[in-house]
C-alpha cells in the first residue's frame, strides 16, 4: 500500500460503527484531558481536541494551523473570485522566508513566481501543475531570491483542497532548508573528494615501491628543520659492464632486487628510497637508536650488497658498493638537496679510496660543494659522457609511429648508460645546465641533419637555460650549421616552473617562431605556472605529465584532470601528447578525450641510436629521462 492508496482509503466515508468507536476514543481522550487539568498538570501541547472524523472543517485553515505550529510558512490559493483569478495569500512566516516583511508586498501569481530563482521557476510550475491535475499531494525544492540578492533554499509540500471531489485550491507549506541544503552539498562534496583523492603516486618509484628522490629530500629537509639526523647514501654499480644483450626489463629486475635487499637490511620504519641511478638514501632521526650506529648500518649495507649475488639473465652479478654518511644538526643552513649531494660525494670518495664508508660529521661548506658539483658537470660535458636513446611516439589519429623522443643518459664510471635524473638536478641547482643543454642541442641537431628529415623533430631545453640571452643565437646557428629544416623542428621547454626570466623566455619563444620552428611545453599539469605560460608563450604542443597517465583507467581524479586539460588545450588550439602510456585501455581512453600523441612502454622502450638515420621518421629530443620505472638504466 502506497501513499495514494492510504489517501484514497482516508476519503472513504466511515460506517456508523466506526463513528461510534471514534466517539468513544474522543470521550476517553477528553476525560483524560479534563482529569489532567483538575489535578493541576500544565498542558504543553498547543492543540484543540476535536473529533478526528470531522473532516468538514476548513482544510486550508487546518493546514495553515499545522504549519504555524511547525514554524513553517504557507501560501494559500483558493479558486474562484469575481475576476476568476482566485484569492492568493501567504502567512507572515512565508513572507519572511521570501525576504519580505509581513504586509509589505501585494501578492499575485506573477509576483510570487518572480521571487523564485529563474533556473527553478519552470520546475516549480510543473510541480504545481502535476499536483493540481492529479489532485494528489506533491513536494518541490527550489531557491528564492530575496530583495537584497541573497539566495535561500526552500522545501515545500503541495496539498490540493477539494470541493465535492473537484480541486478548489492549493495550500503550500514551506520551510527554509538552506542550512540543511548546504550541509547536504558539503557531504556530497566530501564524498566526491574522498572518491577522487588517491595515493600520491609521484612520491614512490613505480618499480621498487620505495620513496623517490624528491620525497627523500623533503624528509631530510624536515629533519634538519626539527631534530637533525643522519643521512646515509649508498652508491651501487655493477662490478663489470652489463652485457649489451640485456633489455630494460632485465635492468628493472636488477633494480627491484637491490631495493628488496635494502629493505631487508634497514628494516621497517626507516625512510629509505631511490635517489638516483644506483643511488639509495637512508634517513635516520636522532630518536632512532640506529642513528648513533649509522656508520655500522652503512657498513652492514655495503658488506651485504658486496657479498650478494644478483641473478641477471641466468648469470650472476656482483655490485661495487660504497656509502657516505652525513651527520647534521637541527637548523643547519644546508638544504636537503645539499646534504644528499654531500652523501653522494662521500660515497664516491669511499669508492675512490677503496673504503666501505666515509663519514662526514657535518655538512660540507657551500663553496666546496658547489665547486665540486660544477667540476663534475663540466668534466662530463668535456668528456662526452652522454648517450642518446630514442623512444617512438604514436600519432593516435593515424595509429602509427610518426615521432621519436631522444632521451639523454649519462655514462657511469664503467661506461654503463644510466638515467640522468640526479645529474641534471645537480646541474640545474649549481647553474651548469646550460652547457648540458648546448651539448644535447648540438649533438641532436647533428644527428637530425644527417637524416632524411621527412617528419617533425622536437628538441627540449631546460626552463632555466632560457634565462641566457645567447641561447637563441646558439640554437639558430646550430640549425644552420647542421642543415636542419626549421619548419621540421619544435623546441620543447622542460620544467616550466623553473623559468627564471619571463622576458627572456618570451624572447626565445618568439625568436624560435620567427625562425620557422614550433614551441612545446613538457610536464604539463605539474608546474606551478603552467596555465599562465599558455597565455603568453606561443605554444603549439603540450605533453601531459605521466603522473596523470599511469593510473588513468583506475583513477577518477586523473580522468577528470586529463579530460579537462585536453579540452582546455583544444580550445586554445594546442595539440596534446600523453607520457607513460603502458596499455591499450589507456590508449582508448586517451583517444576518447582527443589526445593527439601517445608515448610510453606501449609505443616502445627507448633504444640506443644505432640505426640508420634514414630509418628514423621523426625525433623528439628531451633533456630529461621521463620514465620513472627504471633506475639503473
Amino acid at each position: 500500500m502506497d501513499l495514494d492508496d492510504i489517501l484514497a482509503l482516508a476519503e472513504t466515508r466511515p460506517s456508523p460503527l466506526e463513528f461510534a468507536r471514534a466517539r468513544r476514543v474522543a470521550r476517553a481522550a477528553q476525560g483524560q484531558y479534563d482529569l489532567a487539568l483538575a489535578e493541576g498538570y500544565e498542558i504543553m501541547v498547543d492543540a484543540d481536541l476535536v473529533d478526528p472524523l470531522t473532516w468538514d472543517v476548513d482544510e486550508a485553515t487546518r493546514v495553515a494551523r499545522a504549519a504555524q505550529l511547525a514554524k513553517s510558512g504557507t501560501v494559500t490559493w483558493v479558486a474562484g473570485g469575481r475576476d476568476g483569478l482566485g484569492r492568493l495569500s501567504w502567512s507572515d512566516e512565508m513572507a519572511m522566508i521570501f525576504g519580505h516583511a509581513p504586509g509589505t508586498l501585494r501578492l499575485t501569481p506573477e509576483t510570487l513566481f518572480g521571487l523564485v530563482h529563474p533556473v527553478d521557476a519552470g520546475r516549480v510550475r510543473a510541480a504545481v501543475r502535476t499536483a493540481w491535475t492529479r489532485c494528489r499531494p506533491g513536494e518541490v525544492d527550489f531557491r528564492v531570491v530575496q530583495p537584497g540578492g541573497s539566495i535561500r533554499h526552500v522545501h515545500c509540500h503541495l496539498e490540493i483542497t477539494t470541493c465535492e471531489g473537484e480541486p478548489s485550491g492549493i495550500v503550500v507549506t514551506g520551510e527554509d532548508v538552506t542550512a540543511l541544503e548546504l550541509a547536504r552539498q558539503e557531504r556530497r562534496r566530501l564524498a566526491i573528494r574522498s572518491r577522487m583523492l588517491g595515493a600520491d603516486l609521484a612520491v614512490l618509484d613505480a618499480l621498487t615501491g620505495l620513496p623517490n628522490r624528491g620525497y627523500v629530500i623533503d624528509e631530510v629537509d624536515r629533519a634538519r628543520r626539527t631534530t637533525g639526523g643522519v643521512l646515509v647514501v649508498v652508491a651501487t654499480e655493477p662490478a663489470t659492464r652489463l652485457p649489451d644483450a640485456l633489455t630494460d626489463t632485465d635492468r628493472d629486475r636488477l633494480t627491484a632486487a637491490v631495493a628488496q635487499l635494502l629493505r631487508t637490511v634497514v628494516g621497517p620504519g626507516v625512510t629509505a628510497g631511490l635517489v638516483g641511478s644506483g643511488l639509495w638514501g637512508v634517513l635516520l632521526a636522532p630518536a632512532d637508536d640506529r642513528a648513533e650506529a649509522a656508520e655500522s648500518l652503512a657498513a652492514r649495507i655495503v658488506e651485504t650488497f658486496r657479498n650478494h649475488l644478483f641473478g641477471v639473465r641466468q648469470n650472476t652479478l656482483r655490485l661495487t658498493t660504497s656509502a657516505g654518511v652525513v651527520r647534521f644538526g637541527s637548523g643547519v643552513p644546508a638544504t636537503g638537496f645539499d646534504l644528499l649531494v654531500d652523501g653522494e660525494h662521500a660515497a664516491r670518495d669511499a669508492r675512490r679510496d677503496t673504503a666501505a664508508v666515509v663519514v662526514l660529521d657535518e655538512p660540507v661548506a657551500d663553496a666546496e660543494r658547489t665547486a665540486r658539483c660544477r667540476s663534475r658537470v663540466r668534466h662530463a660535458v668535456s668528456a662526452n659522457r652522454f648517450a642518446l636513446y630514442a623512444q617512438p611516439i604514436v600519432d593516435l589519429s593515424l595509429h602509427q609511429v610518426t615521432r621519436h623522443e631522444i632521451l639523454l643518459r649519462v655514462r657511469s664510471d664503467t661506461g654503463e648508460p644510466v638515467a640522468p635524473v640526479a645529474f641534471l638536478d645537480m646541474a640545474e641547482r649549481v647553474g651548469e645546465i646550460l652547457m648540458v643543454d648546448k651539448w644535447v642541442v648540438d649533438h641532436a641537431l647533428a644527428f637530425i641533419g644527417r637524416g632524411a628529415q621527412t617528419s617533425h623533430y622536437q628538441v627540449n631545453i631546460s626552463g632555466k637555460s632560457l634565462a641566457d640571452p645567447g641561447l637563441l643565437t646558439f640554437v639558430t646557428e646550430a640549425i644552420d650549421r647542421h642543415g636542419v629544416k626549421p619548419e621540421r623542428l619544435t623546441f620543447e621547454i622542460t620544467e616550466t616552473a623553473l623559468i627564471e626570466n619571463r622576458n627572456e623566455a618570451l624572447a626565445f619563444a618568439r625568436g624560435i617562431r620567427a625562425a620557422g620552428c614550433h614551441l612545446a611545453l613538457d610536464d604539463f599539469g605539474t608546474g606551478y605556472g603552467a596555465l599562465a605560460h599558455l597565455k603568453y608563450l606561443p605554444v603549439d604542443l603540450v605533453k601531459i605529465d605521466g603522473t596523470f597517465i599511469v593510473d588513468l583507467c583506475r583513477s577518477p581524479a586523473d580522468q577528470a584532470v586529463v579530460s579537462k586539460l585536453v579540452e582546455l588545450c583544444q580550445t586554445l588550439g594546442i595539440r596534446v601528447a600523453a607520457e607513460y602510456v603502458q596499455d591499450d585501455a589507456t590508449v582508448e581512453r586517451l583517444k576518447s578525450y582527443g589526445v593527439d600523441f601517445a608515448q610510453g612502454y606501449w609505443t616502445g622502450r627507448p633504444e640506443p641510436i644505432t640505426v640508420s638515420r634514414d630509418e628514423v621518421q621523426s625525433v623528439e629530443l628531451e633533456l630529461r629521462f621521463p620514465p620513472r620505472h627504471t633506475a639503473l638504466g
